[in-house]
């Protein structure tokens, strides 16, 4: 599809772009080639193939292993890779597609993830597929929803015959006849393209090309965070100057305005700051920004909690509270914006703290919990959410006793603090745990709706 092409949606973020060459949401330009490898200094292959010792140790009843057999390698991009069966009438478009001329019927259409950890590395979530994964040569599958990391050579075995090994690094000379293949991911490939990173959960890091970039007049930083926060939309000038002085704007305002701009555009790549109608635009996507990644694999976590799949969730989630390294946006703290943005991503963060707890809680981590949600109540009173956490994993863990008087605690307090009772699902679960219902007892996840396909 040309980049003049009125229906044309963008790949990166979703949003039209009508006949524009350059998303106007997000900044992601269509003429660019997806050529640049995105991680240049840690390439992961999977050679996909038929595995004929494999299938020989699983013995499949009515199946036969090919007679003619090719081998794949794929190389893994982006943040999220999903093995299984394509399936046009479900919508399931695997990257790592084992349909086509030598389908492995073994393989469920949704069977397991690749997810890229923080490091770099990657890890296996097998997705209460019908015949498990299994790694390497251990007889029993990896448990279904859960995180496992794999290593250079690792292999997982999956359906009647197909290994899947993973290796680091180029792939060796005449390696063979293997189809060499992408695992893409548009935000990730936009993203590297950008090549600028901007951290703001924390102290202000700003990376191009992967190194670290000083700006050092915190109203240049300020300027440099409020762009950010609207990364490719129009930011006015009359919005920016508001958000470094208030009601306090001294007369030179335009013109400091101006040389703060003209800093981070030499600090950044030619271009990244675009003048505008009234204001300046930060180009880039979304995902180059800390916070929005934040907010993207946090709600991706939540939508794997909601469909059943919390082993999924717990890793996708506790990714999403790493990008955290300290009090957000600390440059706009003491401003109008900076108030209400750093309220917003607290009440985000807590959210998906909570998220992460509810996963743990699904995965039997009652005991592993306790100590924390301890800590995590103390640190926010007034969510009950949290508060029903700890009653739930203390009563799991034999504590009943505990978890009355935590229920006590928090009641007290919210009486005295607001004059108010616990909300109806708190008082729904005191009684509960007075009876011991059954239904309150911890057992395994069972696998509910698929697992959604990554946003695109």
């Amino acid at each position: 599809m040309s980049a003049a092409d009125p229906g044309r949606r963008c790949t990166n973020c979703g949003a039209p772009t009508g006949e524009s060459s350059t998303c106007i949401q997000c900044g992601y330009q269509f003429e660019v080639a997806d050529s640049a490898p995105l991680w240049e200094g840690q390439r992961w292959d999977v050679v996909v193939r038929a595995d004929r010792r494999y299938f020989d140790s699983m013995e499949p009843e009515g199946l036969s292993f090919p007679e003619e057999t090719s081998s794949r390698r794929i190389a893994l991009l982006g943040d999220y890779v999903r093995i299984g069966r394509r399936s046009v009438s479900k919508g399931i478009t695997p990257e790592i597609d084992l349909s086509g001329a030598l389908e492995d019927v073994g393989v469920s259409h949704r069977h397991a993830v690749l997810m890229r950890q923080p490091g770099g590395e990657w890890a296996l979530v097998d997705e209460a597929s019908t015949n498990g994964s299994y790694l390497n040569s251990v007889d029993d599958p990896v448990p279904p929803n859960q995180r496992v990391p794999l290593r250079d050579g690792d292999q997982v075995h999956v359906g009647a015959w197909t290994t899947l090994t993973v290796e680091r690094g180029d792939p060796p000379t005449g390696h063979g006849p293997e189809e060499e293949l992408l695992s893409r991911d548009t935000r990730a490939l936009a993203r590297g393209r950008f090549g600028v990173e901007l951290a703001l959960l924390g102290p202000t890091e700003i990376r191009v090309a992967g190194e670290p970039v000083a700006l050092g007049a915190p109203k240049a930083r300020a300027v440099l965070t409020m762009l950010a926060l609207r990364i490719g939309a129009s930011v006015s000038a009359g919005d920016l100057e508001w958000g470094l002085w208030g009601d306090r704007e001294p007369r030179t305002a335009g013109k400091a305005l101006q040389g703060y701009i003209s800093a981070i555009r030499r600090a950044l790549p030619a271009d990244a700051v675009e003048t505008t109608t009234g204001g300046y635009r930060l180009i880039g996507p979304k995902d180059a920004v800390d916070a929005f990644r934040f907010e993207r694999r946090s709600t991706r976590g939540r939508e794997l909690l909601a469909s059943g799949h919390p082993g999924s969730a717990v890793a996708e989630i506790t990714r999403a509270l790493e990008l955290w390294r300290g009090d957000p946006v600390p440059d706009l703290a003491d401003g109008p914006i900076g108030t209400v943005e750093v309220s917003r991503l607290r009440e985000l963060r807590s959210g998906a703290q909570e998220d992460l707890y509810e996963g743990r809680l699904q995965l039997g981590d009652h005991l592993g919990i306790v100590a924390e949600l301890g800590t995590a109540v103390e640190q926010e009173p007034l969510r009950e959410r949290r508060w029903g956490q700890l009653m739930l994993a203390l009563h799991r863990s034999g504590r009943q006793v505990e978890a009355l008087r935590a229920y006590q605690t928090v009641r007290e307090l919210l009486a005295e603090e607001h004059g108010v009772e616990p909300s109806a699902d708190l008082v729904a679960l005191e009684r509960a745990i007075v009876l011991d219902s059954p239904e309150l007892r911890w057992s395994p996840p069972v696998a509910g709706d698929p697992a959604p396909p990554p946003a695109a």
